[in-house]
Protein backbone atom coordinates (compact mmCIF):
# COMPACT_ATOMS: atom_id res chain seq x y z
CA UNK A 1 0.00 0.00 0.00
CA UNK A 2 2.64 2.36 0.90
CA UNK A 3 4.60 2.15 -2.83
CA UNK A 4 1.45 2.50 -4.09
CA UNK A 5 0.87 5.42 -2.56
CA UNK A 6 4.17 7.00 -3.16
CA UNK A 7 3.92 5.96 -7.26
CA UNK A 8 0.66 8.11 -6.89
CA UNK A 9 2.32 10.99 -4.77
CA UNK A 10 5.38 10.91 -7.10
CA UNK A 11 3.16 10.81 -10.64
CA UNK A 12 0.53 13.99 -9.24
CA UNK A 13 4.30 15.76 -8.28
CA UNK A 14 5.45 15.07 -11.65
CA UNK A 15 2.46 16.57 -13.92
CA UNK A 16 3.78 19.84 -12.97
CA UNK A 17 7.07 19.47 -14.14
CA UNK A 18 5.99 18.28 -17.34
CA UNK A 19 3.94 21.01 -17.95
CA UNK A 20 6.52 23.09 -16.82
CA UNK A 21 9.38 21.90 -19.26
CA UNK A 22 6.70 21.85 -22.16
CA UNK A 23 6.36 25.58 -21.10
CA UNK A 24 10.54 25.96 -21.49
CA UNK A 25 10.60 24.24 -24.67
CA UNK A 26 7.80 26.25 -26.18
CA UNK A 27 10.25 29.63 -24.75
CA UNK A 28 13.01 27.66 -26.17
CA UNK A 29 11.23 27.60 -29.59
CA UNK A 30 9.63 31.33 -29.70
CA UNK A 31 13.06 32.77 -28.99
CA UNK A 32 15.05 30.43 -31.55
CA UNK A 33 12.18 31.48 -34.21
CA UNK A 34 11.65 34.96 -33.34
CA UNK A 35 13.87 36.43 -36.43
CA UNK A 36 11.04 34.44 -38.99
CA UNK A 37 7.87 34.98 -37.01
CA UNK A 38 5.48 34.38 -34.12
CA UNK A 39 4.93 31.51 -32.19
CA UNK A 40 1.43 31.42 -30.11
CA UNK A 41 0.64 29.06 -27.23
CA UNK A 42 -2.71 27.23 -26.87
CA UNK A 43 -1.99 25.28 -24.20
CA UNK A 44 0.55 23.38 -22.93
CA UNK A 45 -0.55 20.77 -25.96
CA UNK A 46 -0.39 23.15 -29.12
CA UNK A 47 0.96 25.97 -30.53
CA UNK A 48 0.58 28.43 -33.36
CA UNK A 49 3.43 29.45 -36.10
CA UNK A 50 2.68 32.34 -37.97
CA UNK A 51 5.35 32.96 -40.06
CA UNK A 52 7.03 35.91 -41.45
CA UNK A 53 4.91 36.82 -44.76
CA UNK A 54 5.55 36.27 -47.69
CA UNK A 55 7.29 32.98 -47.38
CA UNK A 56 10.74 32.60 -49.22
CA UNK A 57 10.50 30.02 -52.31
CA UNK A 58 13.31 27.70 -51.65
CA UNK A 59 15.06 26.06 -53.79
CA UNK A 60 17.02 22.84 -52.89
CA UNK A 61 19.59 21.17 -55.19
CA UNK A 62 19.87 17.23 -55.28
CA UNK A 63 21.96 14.95 -56.97
CA UNK A 64 20.59 12.39 -59.29
CA UNK A 65 22.84 10.39 -61.22
CA UNK A 66 25.60 12.48 -61.44
CA UNK A 67 23.72 15.63 -62.28
CA UNK A 68 22.12 18.34 -60.52
CA UNK A 69 18.25 18.53 -60.64
CA UNK A 70 16.54 21.36 -58.45
CA UNK A 71 13.46 20.93 -55.73
CA UNK A 72 11.40 24.42 -55.36
CA UNK A 73 9.24 24.66 -52.12
CA UNK A 74 6.91 27.25 -51.13
CA UNK A 75 4.96 27.20 -47.67
CA UNK A 76 2.86 30.63 -47.76
CA UNK A 77 1.52 30.14 -44.63
CA UNK A 78 -0.20 33.06 -43.06
CA UNK A 79 -0.42 30.48 -39.66
CA UNK A 80 0.16 26.87 -38.43
CA UNK A 81 -1.69 25.29 -35.63
CA UNK A 82 0.92 22.32 -34.35
CA UNK A 83 -0.23 20.39 -31.34
CA UNK A 84 2.23 18.65 -30.32
CA UNK A 85 0.67 14.49 -30.39
CA UNK A 86 0.31 15.36 -34.31
CA UNK A 87 3.70 15.55 -34.81
CA UNK A 88 5.76 12.79 -35.86
CA UNK A 89 9.09 13.74 -33.33
CA UNK A 90 11.28 10.94 -35.92
CA UNK A 91 10.22 13.14 -39.27
CA UNK A 92 11.91 16.63 -38.07
CA UNK A 93 14.56 17.44 -40.44
CA UNK A 94 16.04 20.09 -41.88
CA UNK A 95 18.05 20.94 -45.30
CA UNK A 96 20.35 24.28 -46.20
CA UNK A 97 18.48 25.93 -49.25
CA UNK A 98 18.92 28.41 -51.64
CA UNK A 99 16.07 31.53 -51.27
CA UNK A 100 18.05 33.56 -54.58
CA UNK A 101 15.85 33.32 -57.64
CA UNK A 102 18.62 32.73 -59.99
CA UNK A 103 20.57 29.88 -57.66
CA UNK A 104 20.40 26.98 -60.02
CA UNK A 105 22.44 29.51 -62.42
CA UNK A 106 25.22 29.79 -60.64
CA UNK A 107 25.27 27.03 -58.30
CA UNK A 108 28.48 24.45 -58.38
CA UNK A 109 28.44 21.09 -56.58
CA UNK A 110 29.35 21.71 -53.01
CA UNK A 111 27.31 25.28 -52.58
CA UNK A 112 25.77 25.48 -49.09
CA UNK A 113 22.23 27.42 -49.25
CA UNK A 114 21.89 30.40 -47.35
CA UNK A 115 19.05 29.32 -45.47
CA UNK A 116 18.13 26.07 -43.51
CA UNK A 117 14.76 24.58 -43.68
CA UNK A 118 12.82 22.72 -41.04
CA UNK A 119 10.11 20.35 -42.08
CA UNK A 120 7.61 19.23 -39.61
CA UNK A 121 5.39 16.12 -40.56
CA UNK A 122 2.65 14.66 -39.07
CA UNK A 123 2.03 11.40 -37.71
CA UNK A 124 -0.49 8.84 -39.91
CA UNK A 125 -3.89 10.05 -40.08
CA UNK A 126 -3.27 13.70 -38.48
CA UNK A 127 -3.04 16.87 -40.38
CA UNK A 128 -1.62 20.37 -39.23
CA UNK A 129 -4.47 23.43 -39.66
CA UNK A 130 -3.08 25.90 -41.32
CA UNK A 131 -4.11 29.40 -43.30
CA UNK A 132 -2.67 29.82 -46.10
CA UNK A 133 -2.31 32.63 -49.07
CA UNK A 134 -2.05 33.12 -52.66
CA UNK A 135 1.68 34.45 -52.57
CA UNK A 136 0.88 36.42 -56.18
CA UNK A 137 -1.57 38.41 -54.58
CA UNK A 138 0.35 39.07 -51.64
CA UNK A 139 3.33 40.15 -54.08
CA UNK A 140 0.90 42.49 -55.79
CA UNK A 141 -0.37 44.33 -53.05
CA UNK A 142 1.15 48.06 -52.23
CA UNK A 143 2.82 48.81 -48.58
CA UNK A 144 0.03 49.08 -45.77
CA UNK A 145 -2.22 46.88 -43.90
CA UNK A 146 -4.14 44.87 -45.99
CA UNK A 147 -7.10 42.26 -45.15
CA UNK A 148 -6.70 38.85 -45.65
CA UNK A 149 -9.09 38.87 -48.40
CA UNK A 150 -6.93 40.69 -50.61
CA UNK A 151 -4.05 38.57 -50.28
CA UNK A 152 -6.29 35.27 -51.07
CA UNK A 153 -5.86 33.69 -47.56
CA UNK A 154 -7.82 30.43 -46.67
CA UNK A 155 -8.29 27.72 -44.78
CA UNK A 156 -6.34 24.53 -45.34
CA UNK A 157 -4.68 20.94 -43.96
CA UNK A 158 -1.24 19.39 -44.72
CA UNK A 159 0.59 16.43 -43.21
CA UNK A 160 3.67 18.39 -43.31
CA UNK A 161 4.95 22.65 -43.86
CA UNK A 162 8.42 23.94 -43.59
CA UNK A 163 9.95 26.59 -41.56
CA UNK A 164 12.60 28.71 -42.74
CA UNK A 165 15.84 30.20 -40.58
CA UNK A 166 18.35 32.39 -41.69
CA UNK A 167 20.69 31.28 -38.87
CA UNK A 168 21.75 27.89 -38.64
CA UNK A 169 21.57 27.54 -34.73
CA UNK A 170 18.78 28.85 -34.40
CA UNK A 171 17.35 26.44 -36.73
CA UNK A 172 18.56 23.47 -34.64
CA UNK A 173 17.55 24.90 -31.07
CA UNK A 174 14.30 24.99 -32.62
CA UNK A 175 14.22 21.40 -33.49
CA UNK A 176 15.42 20.41 -30.40
CA UNK A 177 13.22 22.22 -28.40
CA UNK A 178 10.27 20.67 -31.06
CA UNK A 179 11.34 17.34 -30.86
CA UNK A 180 11.59 17.98 -26.49
CA UNK A 181 7.78 19.82 -26.23
CA UNK A 182 5.91 16.60 -28.61
CA UNK A 183 8.18 13.68 -26.16
CA UNK A 184 7.13 15.58 -23.17
CA UNK A 185 3.80 15.98 -24.34
CA UNK A 186 3.31 12.87 -25.33
CA UNK A 187 4.76 11.18 -22.42
CA UNK A 188 2.19 13.56 -20.31
CA UNK A 189 -1.00 12.09 -22.69
CA UNK A 190 -0.07 8.38 -22.04
CA UNK A 191 -2.25 6.49 -18.67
Amino acid sequence: MKRLLAVLVCSFCGLPCVAQNIALQIQAMKSSYASSGVIDVLDNGAIVIEPKMPSPLCALPLNKDGKTTWSYYAFPLASIVVPFAAVDETLISEDLVFTNPDAAKGYKPGDLGDTTMVVVASVPGKQFHTMSYDREKLASLGPGPHSSSEYGQHPDDTEAFGLTFSNPADARAFEIALKDAVILAKTQSRP
